[in-house]
């Protein structure tokens, strides 16, 4: 929506279903799509973006000219499903929550850890522990690495230890509660 006042013009920015942002007013589809779209002023045919990748800009618009049905499959994506969370009840980071994914989750302050929590300095820098999801079996584990002051429930942390839903995780000066996505039937396939 464009909004004349003051000698500025407030601009409607809409976002198409790949995620680009374009100015609607000034194009009428997304020009960050405009490959996708035929060269001549005929109606366009939706064509699902899964089926058309890797396709020519030629093949493309010639589905498009002879409305051919294509089959659509889901896109790979690098996409890594959160399995369960680490919630921090006590510490620096109070309230901050961090994703679990499938296999080992190190935890340290580092920022290249897959679990940083870089304002507790009684947390070792790399690896101080790791929480394992093994999507085989299910089952989570806590596992312990370089850092000391690592416990579950309580009880000192000194070889892997199963963890179940709501579990309480000390390392260093900072308290987690555990909570589990993945439990039961409920698993990524």
């Amino acid at each position: 929506m464009r909004m004349p006042g003051f000698g500025v013009e407030t601009v409607a920015i809409l976002k198409c279903e790949k995620g680009h942002f374009f100015d609607d007013v000034k194009y009428k589809t997304c020009p960050h799509c405009a490959e996708l779209l035929p060269e001549s002023g005929e109606d366009v045919k939706t064509v699902s973006h899964a089926a058309t990748s890797g396709l020519a800009k030629e093949d493309l618009n010639a589905l498009i000219r002879e409305e051919k049905t294509v089959a659509a499959s889901a896109p790979e994506t690098d996409l890594d499903p959160v399995v369960g969370w680490l919630v921090c009840v006590g510490g620096a980071e109070k309230g901050r929550d961090y994703r679990i994914h499938a296999g080992r989750n190190f935890l340290g302050r580092a920022l290249r850890m897959d679990i940083s929590i870089v304002d507790d300095a009684t947390i070792t820098r790399e690896n101080h522990c790791s929480v394992v999801y093994d999507p085989q079996s299910g089952y989570f584990f806590l596992v312990p690495g370089m850092g000391t002051n690592t416990y579950l429930n309580g009880a000192r942390l000194s070889r892997p230890s199963r963890l179940e839903d709501e579990d309480t995780i000390q390392i260093g000066d900072s308290l987690f509660c555990f909570i589990a996505y993945c439990k039961g039937t409920r698993k990524w396939q």
